[in-house]
């Protein structure tokens, strides 16, 4: 009897990948490899997280499981994949909190088993799907489902939500608060928690606007030509202001 060495394998969840993604397509399969320098067969299992009946019309990206084998490849997917044409972040699945794309809620569920009622739009916590969401690229509009606060959506990695979840899962079982899968490479310590530290705060409703009343303070002013006409003729405001001519 022999005994048979059996390669780990690590799970990865590749978000907002194109639906025109085939994950049963070897040859895309191995195209990802061969671009991202990865071992041949390195990628070992490629699944949609949504089943396909459930998708809503007009749906263009979806999240996608990923199986992988060796850790060293796992965590040079997680440094990004482009699938599709389309550049998509790729994050561990194991062990870290899951919001569901349905609900919005981090309850340990994926989309394929909630059991809400009606879908939460990821972008304005609105009930409809967020494909459907016509305030996609409007910052204002963006409301948070999970803190119920305006000024960041719920996929913000700086959600104050998301940073609660991932501090308390860290104090819980500090293997599963890391961004990679841990080695003896220094540049795979770094924490979901110290990389949350470093991102910015959700922005503020005045920190989307600020830039539109920026251009109009430095645009030059309609009528700037006209009043220098004016200034030649009556003087200008400190000329106007000189010692008055006596009675």
């Amino acid at each position: 009897m022999t005994a048979r060495l059996v390669e780990r394998t690590y799970r990865l969840v590749a978000e907002q990948v194109p639906v025109t993604f085939d994950p049963k397509d070897e040859a895309a399969l191995r195209a990802i490899e061969e671009a991202h320098q990865l071992a041949p067969n390195t990628i070992t299992r490629a699944d949609w997280i949504k089943p396909l009946h459930r998708r809503f019309p007009g749906q263009r990206t979806a999240f996608l499981m990923l199986t992988m084998a060796g850790v060293n490849h796992a965590n040079a997917a997680i440094s990004g994949l482009t699938i599709a044409g389309r550049k998509v972040l790729v994050r561990r699945d194991y062990d870290e909190p899951k919001r569901c794309s349905r609900c919005q809620e981090y309850a340990g569920h994926f989309a394929r088993d909630c059991k809400a009622p009606h879908d939460v739009c990821t972008n304005c916590a609105g009930t409809h799907a967020t494909a459907q969401c016509p305030h996609v690229g409007d910052p204002l509009q963006h409301h948070c489902a999970n803190c119920k606060e305006s000024g960041h959506a719920a996929w913000d990695r700086a959600c104050p939500t998301l940073r609660a979840r991932v501090s308390a899962q860290v104090h819980r079982k500090a293997n599963s608060g890391f961004r990679f899968f841990v080695t003896n490479a220094p540049e795979t310590w770094v924490s979901d928690e110290e990389e949350l530290a470093r991102a910015p705060p959700p922005p503020t409703v005045w920190s989307q606007v600020q830039h539109h009343f920026d251009r109009v303070d430095t645009a030059p002013h309609p009528h700037a030509s006209q009043q220098g006409t004016l200034d030649a003729f009556y003087g200008t405001p400190e000329q106007s202001a000189g010692p008055s001519r006596r009675q």
